[in-house]
Order: structure tokens, then C-alpha cells, then sequence
């Protein structure tokens, strides 16, 4: 009997899909780590960043019938961590912000379903760009972007000089630039900010 840790994640995805709790299993122990570093990071709390991850996986599992992945799994792995953190971020603010009152808060909570269809879209123009690199410079995009590795860590993994994948990331980083819808580009530059 094959040993599911050793499925590919692509593998590991078509059985979630069949509801297997074992595939489920070991893609959440395969990412947790990682995304724990991420959240961590990004929130600066160790229950909060828990709380979030809880959050991305149980919405896996909560959708793991009805999503097609057009992108890896990691890809759509770290974007539900991405949007999840940028609402947990955003709950924060909201908090300590002055409450909006009336018709124009309604406005604003009536654009997030938007704002999300709208960030798929741009993740989808980028990752439409994105193969069209070359391969190390893709992978080296992938690494930072998708990994969240650092420039010495992508460095040491590909066995290639800091400077080399610095050049690669501001090559891949002008190259989508270049290419994104002028709309796409401003969210993109946000999204880039913020994360």
C-alpha cells in the first residue's frame, strides 16, 4: 500500500476531492509549518496566527468538493492565507478605527465578494504571465512569491548567487508589470505593498 505522504500535492488534492480525510491530513501537516512562519510574520501573534490557519484549512476542507484549481496547490493554498490574513488585518483596523455609520458602511461591506472576485482575476492575469518566464527566473518568482523564501534563502535552495535571484525577481517583478491590464497593475502594487 502506497504511503500518502508521498502523493504529490496535485495527487493529494484529487483524493480531498473524493473526501478523504487522510489526504487532508497530510497536506495540513505537509503546509502548516510554513504557513504558520507567514502568519506569524504578517500578524506578529502565535494564537492569532493559529487562528487564521485553522480559518485557511477548514475553508479547504469546507470547499474541497466545489474548487477546481487552475494553479498549484501551494498558489491556492497561500492566496486563501494571503486574503485571510488581509481580513484579519483589516477586522484590526476596523477596531480601532472610528465607527462608519449608515448607508456608507453598507457600500463598503457590499464590495468585499467584489474586492475577492477581483483579486482571483489579478491572480489569475499574474499566473498567466508568470509561466511565460523563463524557467529559472518563473521558479525564482514562485520561490518568493508562492514560498515566501527570502532572496538568500532562494539563494542557498537553487544553489545560485543572492544577486542572481535578486536579477531574476526584478526581471520577473518588470515583466509582469509590463504586461498587467493598468487596473490589474494598481491592484497588483497593493497587494505587493501589503504583502
Amino acid at each position: 500500500m502506497k504511503v500518502l505522504s508521498d502523493e504529490s500535492d496535485e495527487q493529494l488534492v484529487n483524493l480531498l476531492k473524493q473526501d478523504s480525510e487522510r489526504a487532508f491530513t497530510v497536506l495540513y501537516n505537509r503546509y502548516w509549518d510554513r504557513l504558520l512562519q507567514v502568519a506569524y510574520y504578517k500578524l506578529g501573534s502565535q494564537e492569532e496566527a493559529e487562528e487564521v490557519l485553522q480559518q485557511v484549512f477548514l475553508e479547504l476542507w469546507e470547499h474541497r468538493l466545489d474548487r477546481q484549481l487552475r494553479y498549484s496547490f501551494a498558489t491556492y493554498i497561500s492566496s486563501i492565507l494571503k486574503y485571510t490574513i488581509y481580513n484579519r488585518l483589516a477586522e484590526r483596523r476596523k477596531r480601532n478605527a472610528v465607527p462608519i455609520e449608515g448607508e456608507m458602511y453598507h457600500n463598503l461591506a457590499d464590495h468585499s465578494t467584489q474586492n475577492w472576485l477581483d483579486f482571483s482575476e489579478i491572480r489569475g492575469e499574474i499566473e498567466t504571465l508568470v509561466v511565460q518566464l523563463p524557467e529559472k527566473c518563473q521558479m525564482v518568482y514562485r520561490l518568493s512569491r508562492e514560498e515566501w523564501m527570502t532572496a538568500q534563502e532562494i539563494s542557498e535552495n537553487m544553489q545560485i548567487n543572492k544577486k542572481t535571484v535578486e536579477g531574476h525577481l526584478t526581471k520577473a517583478l518588470k515583466f509582469i508589470k509590463e504586461n498587467l491590464s493598468m487596473l490589474s497593475f494598481l491592484l497588483f502594487v497593493v497587494v505587493r505593498a501589503f504583502f
